[in-house]
């Protein structure tokens, strides 16, 4: 009996008052920024002639590691190197004025000016989209416009109580949103 409730007190003693808390919050996390691949220089055996092939083995937004091969099949010169460079695409800049907002896009970051209250957001795929919804009593039709960036599409539609913008992207990304007192910055890695 004495075991039983040593055992029980013990066992509140050392449990979390919430055990579906997680221990880390968001906050304690650093994150760290991209270091992008710039250049490599690879020389090759003096008895390359023809370069069959070149392998590149990457890994994806979920840890997996995946293979492309390019068949390059020509033949070579091994005086020279090969070079590989890899510059990160510069998306410009654009201002787009939409139904309660405006949004600004400058390489992968995007600032919503608003001053309506950010409900929810959340990634959905196939296609590939981020879905924000904002507070606001509404009554509009839905407005579709198409952009040239790596955001491909912002659809913007009424549902009462608030609004839902989706923003269609070329590609799956992660995201992080930092709401501030002019509306809300997007940053996508």
């Amino acid at each position: 009996m004495k075991k039983t409730v040593f055992f029980i007190f013990s066992v509140f003693l050392f449990a979390r008052p919430n055990p579906f808390e997680p221990v880390m919050t968001p906050e304690n996390i650093a994150k760290v920024k991209p270091s992008f691949f710039k250049k490599a220089v690879v020389y090759l055996p003096k008895d390359a002639r023809v370069l069959k092939k070149i392998i590149f083995v990457y890994q994806n937004l979920n840890s997996d590691i995946l293979k492309k091969e390019v068949v390059i099949n020509k033949d070579i010169d091994f005086h020279s190197p090969i070079i590989i460079t890899h510059k990160p695409k510069d998306f410009g800049f654009s201002r787009i004025n939409l139904k309660y907002f405006v949004m600004y896009i400058k390489n992968k970051k995007v600032f919503i000016k608003t001053k309506d209250k950010l409900i929810r957001a959340f990634f959905l795929i196939k296609p590939f989209r981020l879905v924000l919804d904002f507070k606001r009593k509404s009554d509009f039709e839905t407005v579709e416009k198409n952009l040239n960036f790596f955001i491909k599409k912002v659809v913007i539609g009424s549902h009462g109580s608030f609004y839902r913008a989706v923003l269609y992207l070329d590609a799956n990304y992660k995201y992080k949103i930092k709401n501030l007192k002019e509306g809300i910055e997007i940053e996508f890695f």
